[in-house]
């Protein structure tokens, strides 16, 4: 008796759920359109090196491996404009080399095929359809004279929707967006409550997942079910172009984890939490005497012995090596990760005590691969940085919180789409029942709840334009986790005079992959901090009252 009154109770469940699911695609297009053409994420813009790229590939010119990755363009001043930088949309088509600093040139003038890519491998910022309309506008408006009131009510109603750049969402922007790709909410009161009440649902089931400790474990474990070698040190070369030589690869990457797990001597370093919440600790590996030292930022779910591995990259380039654990990850203390914004306070303690242990002539670089580089960003953004620091390496770190979540949420929904296609339905780049706009008003509002801060807090345009380090920024074509579009958007907005932008394309290995092209990657990073460590600093350590210096 009681199976069947609960099978009862499930049939009246799934019929009241499938009534307003039918509601929904019935009045609201955004839900069921098979009339139209999928919505691309995207802009599409065009540039002249799509029409040159087979002659400038460095592949096709140059059969030394080191040399086809390591092909770079005349810098170009991307300062002069905040605009110029959100109007650009597309990557380099090979693999990139762009400078921009005062040395720039010199270090250039040898390379005989500068001049002749300069061209053809700059991204090119294509105006957008709200800024011709607009143009087009005023030049009619000033050719005839006076408009009635009808024709510019009638003009407004066909006025292009304003295209957001992807790379640069904030969620303080998404009330007031006209871009359908980012407000994909209904207009329709009632639909508009119900997929808040499913956004809000979404939301506190994805929040805990990529954002508590035991959330990002259960992920990590769960990846590693689905793919069993991902750790395993052959993955650091099982998706590597030839160009990028991963015979060479195979052999230091083997040594390298041999190295980590049984040679080299590690010691365990703490510090105090800057709120006074809890310790953060370390892995610090001493190379000899070295008075220089990188900061080597975590990742989101990053497990230490792949740390450990690219560690000795640095090691071998004469540097001590100090690994922090993030909040929330591994040995640290905390139960949620702060994604940046609470690790980079904590990082004036890990500064202040390797100038303790290194003394007057300590030189710090702050690197980390894409959450840890945007912990690097942000403490470089903060201001107030002591004289040891140096530069900032930043590998594949996201542009803003929510630009990721779009890309991610975009992602999602193609996959989708890839399903509901095939029996006419077109998701339009939406996620049923779940607008993206809402979701992430959701996802905010939870962060703000436990966390106490914005996702508009965790930005690393806002880091980068704050910031004067020398600053190297790194990503691949083939990440589809945090797209090298939004490496570069942060590239064009840096505030830093000594800056450059190394994008490689091909396969890499995806996310977080650029350490694999080993020789490259080494040869890159030690001609720049060559650069950047023999300048100088004027700035001190200004420690906030309320953060606590490790003794």
């Amino acid at each position: 008796m009681n199976t069947a009154k609960h099978f009862q109770h499930t049939l009246k469940f799934t019929a009241a759920l499938a009534i307003v699911f039918g509601f929904l695609l019935i009045s609201n297009p955004t839900y069921a359109d098979s009339s139209q053409v999928q919505t691309t994420a995207e802009p599409t813009v065009t540039s002249p090196a799509d029409s040159s790229s087979t002659s400038d590939s460095p592949s096709s010119t140059n059969t030394d491996p080191a040399a086809q990755s390591t092909q770079s363009v005349e810098s170009t001043d991307t300062n002069t404009s905040d605009t110029t930088a959100t109007q650009q949309s597309s990557a380099p088509s090979s693999t990139t080399q762009t400078n921009e600093s005062p040395a720039s040139s010199d270090s250039q003038s040898t390379d005989s095929s500068t001049e002749n890519m300069s061209t053809s491998d700059q991204p090119v910022a294509t105006p957008s359809p709200a800024d011709t309309t607009t143009e087009q506008t005023t030049e009619d408006q000033n050719a005839v004279g006076n408009v009635s009131d009808t024709n510019s009510e009638t003009a407004a109603t066909t006025t292009p929707a304003t295209e957001t750049n992807k790379d640069d969402i904030n969620v303080s922007d998404i009330g007031n967006s006209t871009d359908p790709a980012i407000k994909q909410s209904s207009d329709n009161p009632f639909i508009n409550f119900f997929t808040g009440i499913t956004s809000g649902i979404a939301a506190s089931i994805i929040y805990p997942l990529v954002a508590s400790r035991q959330g990002a474990q259960f992920i990590s474990h769960f990846r590693t079910l689905l793919s069993p070698n991902r750790w395993d040190v052959s993955q650091n070369w099982a998706d590597l172009d030839q160009k990028y030589n991963p015979d060479y690869v195979k052999t230091y990457y083997t040594d390298a984890q041999d190295w980590y797990d049984n040679r080299v001597q590690k010691e365990t370093w703490e510090v105090p939490f800057a709120d006074k919440t809890g310790t953060a600790r370390a892995t610090y590996i001493k190379n000899g005497d070295s008075k220089k030292t990188i900061i080597y930022g975590q990742g989101w779910t990053t497990e230490p012995e792949g740390m450990g591995r690219i560690s000795k990259m640095f090691y071998d380039l004469g540097y001590n090596v100090l690994m922090p654990y993030t909040r929330g990850q591994n040995a640290s203390d905390g139960e949620w990760l702060t994604f940046g914004n609470k690790d980079k306070q904590d990082w004036v303690n890990w500064i202040n005590q390797i100038d303790q242990v290194n003394g007057k002539d300590s030189q710090i670089v702050l690197y980390g691969q894409s959450l840890g580089a945007d912990t690097a960003l942000q403490y470089a953004g903060s201001g107030n940085l002591p004289s040891s620091v140096k530069a900032t390496i930043a590998d594949c770190g996201f542009s803003t919180l929510p630009s990721l979540i779009y890309h991610l949420y975009n992602g999602a929904a193609n996959s989708l789409n890839s399903i509901t296609s095939k029996i006419g339905w077109n998701l339009n780049g939406s996620i049923p029942l779940v607008p993206f706009d809402q979701l992430l008003t959701a996802m905010n509002n939870i962060n703000k709840f436990v966390q106490g801060f914005n996702l508009d807090d965790v930005s690393g345009i806002t880091a980068v334009k704050n910031s004067k380090l020398p600053t190297l920024f790194i990503s691949t074509q083939d990440d589809a986790f945090i797209p090298d579009s939004e490496t570069q958007t942060m590239y064009n907005m840096s505030a830093s005079s000594d800056k450059k932008l190394w994008i490689l394309d091909g396969h890499v290995g995806g996310h977080a992959s650029a350490s694999n092209a080993v020789q490259d990657y080494m040869n890159n990073i030690e001609a720049f901090l060559a650069q950047a460590t023999s300048q100088s600093s004027n700035d001190q350590l200004d420690v906030p009252a309320a953060n606590t210096i490790a003794a």
